[in-house]
């Protein structure tokens, strides 16, 4: 059995190891497991997000981790997936309550913004991820058109959506037009790399749990951005020990600055 420590510490590793990445995003993570993250990548990175239970500490999160040292959070709001996103509840035919975390920041030499969402769909209400994509796509619209923030601001959102590309969620947050861009199709074959088919792994020992894609990264404005790389990473190590029983995700993007005159 893998406790909260050797999860924390194999979390860490990807983090820090052969990834320069200013924003991880992370599911199904309890505040003990947080804390000890924290504590183990130092003052250089913050955190965002509250427990989707009581929008404290009770429940898991799917919070938001970034590099404090280059990224200022300007803001940052955890909504429920349901219609009173607001408060803390569950939403249509959800088993549990269901959370997305977002954040803005500010590159704190360039000015540069960006927004960032997280989340975890609901595992067993299919109304309740066709109507959470449909929440997450008007969160998105409107965390771009709000006052101070930078309207040109792309928005990079990834999770567990618990849906695969033929799945009625997926097909509404990739709907022309008005949906996002998985970023695994932005990229030719040969800027991908890892296994590019499966993200959720299971623990290897439940014969009914189906290996399949279900977490993603999507972006939204893709014409102030330049996209180099995509990875799916492994989840276990030599030790045997799995990360999780799904595979990190991850992308490498430039964002373009616009220097004034």
């Amino acid at each position: 059995m893998v406790g909260p420590l050797p999860k924390a510490v194999c979390t860490v590793k990807v983090i820090t190891s052969g990834q320069d990445s200013p924003f991880v995003c992370l599911q199904e993570v309890l505040h003990s497991q947080l804390t000890d993250i924290q504590a183990r990548l130092g003052p250089s990175w913050g955190r965002i997000g509250q427990g989707r239970e009581d929008g404290k500490e009770a429940g898991e999160y799917s919070s938001i981790f970034f590099r404090a040292d280059h990224w200022e959070c300007d803001r940052s709001r955890t909504y429920w997936l349901s219609p009173t996103p607001e408060v803390s509840s569950k939403g249509w035919d959800a088993a549990f309550e269901r959370v997305v975390t977002i954040g803005s920041f500010r590159h704190k030499r360039t000015g540069a913004v960006v927004v960032v969402m997280s989340t975890h769909f609901d595992h067993e209400g299919e109304v309740a991820r066709e109507q959470s994509a449909h929440l997450l796509l008007k969160l998105a619209r409107t965390w771009c058109g709000e006052g101070a923030f930078d309207l040109s601001a792309p928005v990079f959102f990834g999770g567990d959506f618990n849906s695969t590309p033929t799945g009625r969620a997926y097909k509404v947050l990739t709907e022309p037009g008005i949906g996002m861009k998985d970023i695994f199709n932005i990229l030719p074959a040969d800027a991908k790399y890892g296994n590019e088919e499966i993200t959720f792994t299971s623990f290897g020992d439940d014969p009914n749990q189906h290996p399949a894609r279900i977490d993603f990264l999507f972006v939204r404005d893709l014409g102030s951005l330049r996209f180099l790389s995509f990875s799916i990473l492994p989840n276990r190590f030599d030790e045997g020990v799995y990360l999780s029983d799904h595979r990190p995700v991850v992308a490498d993007v430039e964002v373009s600055v616009q220097v004034a005159m």
